[in-house]
């Protein structure tokens, strides 16, 4: 353990800076290289706006909040060493932590922050699997990725019905599995198992272009791609240049930044499914109109960072103390005002999950067509 410490200071001090000895501390654990740092700068700039934006106004409880960033590089031990680093620390230790981005160590990480009484929100889409296990103090606050795979049918039944469907997953993906799971099921419970065939990159160890031959020699009209970057981008290439006109679906958060630039011209037409990006929400209207005053258009993921520490300042509002068991009595017995209007937390989740976006790529740029 102390090996692993060591290392987190190491990697992460040039983060931290002597602000953090405060009374209220609030990290946002974020990647910020590779090819997840776009999500990150984006998760991590909604934040530093809400922060700002709430010390602007006389702080939390009185108290300005002092941010600390820490790239976790979603590593798996990176992320156990961060949560054991906060946890034991009393000059690092958090008030609350926006993250991590990614679901490294998820419940491992969860069971951290939960016993040192740490209040954790992530903003992103959870597992199913983890939804389902309770971690006190923890906020779930979007719901589960397997509504992917519920919005998807939904489109496609008003888009597309009686084409059929190549679903293409990696099996070695939890994250992927729950959605490619969820589209089965779909498919199933609304009797059109027959339009929808599924494939597994791990069937085609030597390549895409025979995967991609077999997807189309058998008459699919639409191919729905979940895995890594790498595979996702090689897959739809090989699939436009046997067909143009094949129309590719995938997330958003698995094709990555790098999507357009791996493909190319092939990229336009693309469907991408995200977090929707709240500009037409009624109930965050105001917020938007406020940050756009100041001269702020927080992007992508940069409205859920934003909103997560909202919802905790909200939740602390209205426990009207930062001790952690008032906020884990008040999490649980009361409605929070969120983006998405009034939310109950139960065990953690959301009433419901948020229903994803569909962006199709035109003239190289995103449009939301769903």
């Amino acid at each position: 353990m102390l090996k692993n410490i060591g290392k987190f200071i190491c990697g992460a001090l040039i983060f931290f800076s002597f602000e953090a000895y405060a009374d209220v501390n609030l990290a946002v654990i974020a990647p910020r290289v590779g090819s997840l740092q776009i999500f990150g700068d984006e998760l991590i700039g909604g934040v530093r706006i809400a922060v700002d934006e709430i010390n602007e106004n006389g702080g939390i409880q009185g108290e300005k909040i002092k941010l600390v960033v820490v790239d976790d590089q979603c590593d798996d031990k990176f992320a156990v060493s961060t949560a054991q680093m906060m946890s034991i620390s009393q000059s690092y230790k958090m008030n609350a932590v926006i993250g991590p981005y990614c679901p490294n160590k998820f419940d491992e990480v969860a069971d951290i922050y939960s016993n040192a009484k740490i209040l954790q929100i992530i903003p992103m889409a959870t597992l199913k699997s983890s939804a389902e296990k309770k971690h006190t103090g923890l906020i779930k606050m979007v719901g589960t990725v397997s509504a992917q795979g519920h919005d998807f049918f939904r489109y496609y039944q008003d888009n597309f019905m009686g084409k059929n469907v190549a679903l293409v997953y990696n099996s070695d993906m939890r994250n992927v599995m729950e959605i490619a799971t969820s589209v089965q099921k779909e498919f199933s419970q609304n009797g059109k198992l027959q339009f929808l065939k599924s494939y597994s990159f791990n069937q085609y160890p030597d390549g895409y272009g025979k995967m991609a031959e077999d997807i189309l020699k058998v008459g699919n009209d639409i191919v729905y791609v979940l895995g890594k970057a790498e595979e996702i981008a090689q897959l739809s290439r090989e699939l436009k240049d046997v067909n143009k006109e094949v129309i590719i679906f995938t997330s958003r958060y698995q094709a990555e930044g790098d999507y357009q630039e791996l493909m190319g011209d092939l990229a336009e037409g693309t469907y991408m499914f995200a977090l929707p990006s709240l500009k037409n929400n009624p109930a965050f209207t105001e917020t938007l109109v406020k940050l756009r005053l100041k001269g702020a258009e927080p992007r992508g993921l940069g409205v859920y960072g934003y909103s997560a520490v909202n919802l905790w300042k909200n939740l602390v509002n209205k426990a009207n103390s930062l001790k952690y068991d008032d906020l884990v009595k008040t999490l649980n017995e009361n409605h929070l005002d969120t983006a998405f209007g009034e939310m109950m937390y139960i065990n953690g989740n959301p009433e419901k999950s948020i229903s994803y976006s569909i962006y199709k790529i035109q003239n190289g740029e995103y449009a939301q067509v769903y």
